[in-house]
């Protein structure tokens, strides 16, 4: 029987370049293609597993032995840390395209395993079926990854009619997913697969049957009160001396930008002349282009002329006010923020009210109240899909109480009895 290492492709040029030197080529390249900050921590938390397992297998250097270990390894790893063995072996296929090397693994089509030709059928057809719906490169395998094992798991229990899926199919399915994937990874599953229902024209309606509930990841966040935001520009025009504060904090107000596009704002993506802001959002990877309002306008060019650190060569707007000189991170977007309402004496709410995406969901809420089309106040703050901003029609209180039925007259008294 051939072992798990035979399986193993190790090119001669990672099988020379030591474990260290091949993390920082992958960091390098994960920085050339932009990707978000959670990104970037979730990989150097993978590089720190692979550091640490090399350090206790005493090698400097990838073998096919060491790379079957460290697999193995992440087997036995509890779901919640996400250390899986899926995760390392894509982390793995990470390291070996930053030295332009082939594969460590090859890629495992879960497609291949389907006999059944209706519904190989079916997932090809919804593979085109996303494509053309110009979604993502990783949106559209996300969606697919659900629908092939779901594919999968009907031509293993010979169900090739998926018009006669059940409750009772959906929640075998899933019961057997989750012993393969994470709590986080589980999720997405109901609608992923509510998606690939609906598209087969089967009854997505049976997921609401098979018992089966997804925990919240976060509380969403709120829209900023206009009371708040007030208290935020009256800072902005205010005596306190720390300006870059006071630029990141009129960016975030007047363009509703991410916090990881604010501190990824660089000097080169300002066009001074034209008055304007370009840029490649981190989490859609579309450019951006956003009007420089005079607020905006003055307090960064108030900072980069008086306080931003000269002569560091950095290309970002905001920098430390101490060296070592490189981007900020979003979490201290978060903590400038939250400094700042400590300055005009607002009080910090920990669900979420007084964060950058509290800011951004009042701006577009705004718009929305003032009369702007909903598509529109979707591209401002550059959400791709208008169904996004679906949450931020909440501050149009009027509109909402235009559309409120009356209450029967029969439910008031029942309401003056127990209220």
């Amino acid at each position: 029987m051939p072992r798990f290492s035979d399986y193993i492709n190790l090119s001669n040029d990672l099988k020379q370049v030591t474990i260290t030197d091949l993390i920082e080529k992958a960091k390098a390249l994960a920085e050339l293609r932009r990707y978000s900050q959670s990104t970037k921590w979730q990989y150097n938390e993978r590089f720190r597993d692979l550091q640490q397992s090399a350090a206790l297998f005493g090698t400097e250097k990838l073998t096919k032995e060491f790379i079957a270990h460290h697999v193995n390894e992440g087997i036995h790893k509890s779901s919640h840390l996400t250390c899986s063995n899926v995760q390392r072996k894509s982390l793995l296929n990470f390291i070996a395209t930053a030295i332009y090397s082939s594969p460590v693994f090859t890629c495992e089509n879960v497609a291949d395993g389907i006999q059944i030709k209706t519904l190989l059928k079916n997932l090809v057809s919804y593979e085109q079926h996303l494509k053309g719906q110009e979604k993502r490169n990783a949106t559209v395998k996300s969606y697919l990854q659900t629908a092939s094992k779901f594919s999968l798991y009907l031509d293993r229990t010979n169900k090739s009619d998926l018009s006669n899926i059940s409750a009772i199919d959906i929640r075998d399915f899933i019961t057997e997913l989750g012993g393969e994937w994470s709590s986080r990874s589980m999720r997405i599953v109901p609608s992923h697969l509510k998606a690939f229902l609906e598209f087969s024209g089967a009854n997505s309606e049976v997921i609401m049957f098979s018992s089966f509930r997804v925990p919240r990841k976060s509380i969403p966040v709120r829209a900023m009160s206009m009371e708040n935001v007030e208290a935020l520009w009256k800072y902005i025009e205010g005596d306190d001396t720390d300006l870059r504060a006071k630029a990141i904090v009129a960016t975030l107000l007047a363009t509703g930008m991410r916090p990881v596009d604010v501190t990824g704002l660089e000097l080169n993506d300002i066009d001074w002349r034209c008055d304007t802001i370009g840029f490649i959002q981190s989490k859609t990877n579309e450019f951006m282009s956003i009007e420089l309002f005079p607020a905006i306008g003055s307090a960064i060019a108030r900072y980069i002329t008086e306080q931003r650190p000269k002569g560091t060569g950095e290309k970002y707007v905001f920098l430390p006010k101490k060296a070592p000189y490189r981007r900020l991170t979003s979490t201290v977007c978060n903590r400038i923020l939250a400094i700042v309402f400590e300055k005009t004496g607002v009080t910090y709410v920990s669900d979420g009210l007084h964060c950058p995406r509290a800011v951004r969901r009042s701006l577009a809420s705004q718009m929305i109240a003032n009369g702007v089309p909903i598509q529109k106040a979707a591209a401002a703050i550059g959400h791709v899909d208008e169904k996004s901003v679906g949450l931020y029609t909440e501050l149009d209180v009027s509109k909402m109480r235009s559309i409120c039925l009356p209450i029967p007259c029969s439910m008031k008294g029942w309401l003056d009895n127990n209220g």
